[in-house]
């Protein structure tokens, strides 16, 4: 095998030129940072379950019923803005619960205070998956959940899911 002495030498030149361009790049590299900040504050709308704020986003409520007697369950889960400004709500089904339920609704009122008189702003059926409401809820104001439930026979189609979303 015959040795090529200028291809050999242009290999070289090209090599040594690689690594002084890579050199000269790593010098004059320059190094670039982030720095940031994270503001904690509180959460501007909360659940009030059985007279206890829920920390976090999602509350589960469980309610035990008889098939053919219809039950309601009064003042046991709450909405609060504790923010100094309105938000809108809107409370929409995202889960519907199955056929084994003849009613099972729910009523929401509003109030300004926890211990003044409620007005229902409206109604959401849990079988209907369109049902929703929007509604603002007022600075230092709440909303009740009041639920009514009557099932007509025992089944595994018995969850449901509410969706709250504020601006």
């Amino acid at each position: 095998m015959k040795t090529n002495i200028k291809k050999s030498l242009k290999l070289m030149t090209l090599l040594v030129t690689s690594i002084l361009i890579a050199a000269a790049s790593a010098q004059t590299y320059t190094y670039m940072y982030l720095q940031g900040s994270i503001v904690v504050e509180t959460q501007k709308i909360v659940w009030i379950k059985e007279g206890q704020e829920v920390s976090g986003d999602t509350v589960q409520m469980s309610f035990t019923v008889e098939p053919n007697f219809t039950r309601t369950f009064n003042d046991t889960l709450y909405l609060t803005n504790k923010d100094i400004t309105n938000h809108n709500v809107n409370i929409t089904v995202t889960d519907t619960v199955g056929s084994h339920f003849e009613t099972c609704t729910v009523y929401v009122y509003e109030n300004f205070t926890q211990s003044g008189s409620w007005t229902l702003v409206g109604t959401l059926d849990l079988k209907n998956s369109n049902s929703a409401l929007t509604k603002q809820l007022n600075s230092t104001g709440y909303f009740k959940f009041d639920f009514e439930i009557r099932a007509t026979s025992t089944g595994s189609d018995n969850s449901f899911e509410l969706m709250v979303i504020y601006e």
